[in-house]
């Protein structure tokens, strides 16, 4: 199982990912399910939408899954205000 330490970690896990491969490693988290991947083939099948748009919407919704199953932060490459001093 991978590990994420933040939200851009499963950012950049899911981006390089197709679709199928993206279900491939999406089912097994339990983010989405088999149920989602169906009606996610029904609306290509049917030409509601297409193939771009429909993975970045499912890898949005997982990623936003994913953060919330792991409780995961934001990295943070900035210092905190309460970091920061005046200096003179």
């Amino acid at each position: 199982m991978i590990v994420f330490e933040t939200f851009e970690d499963v950012e950049a896990w899911l981006e390089p990912l197709g679709y199928d491969a993206f279900w491939d490693a999406i089912l097994p988290t339990g983010a989405l399910g088999p149920e989602d991947r169906a009606h996610c083939d029904q609306t290509l099948a049917d030409g509601v939408s297409d193939m771009d748009t429909v993975a970045r919407v499912v890898k949005r919704m997982a990623l936003f899954e994913l953060v919330a199953q792991h409780d995961l932060p934001f990295r943070c490459d900035k210092p905190h205000v309460a970091d920061l001093r005046v200096v003179s």
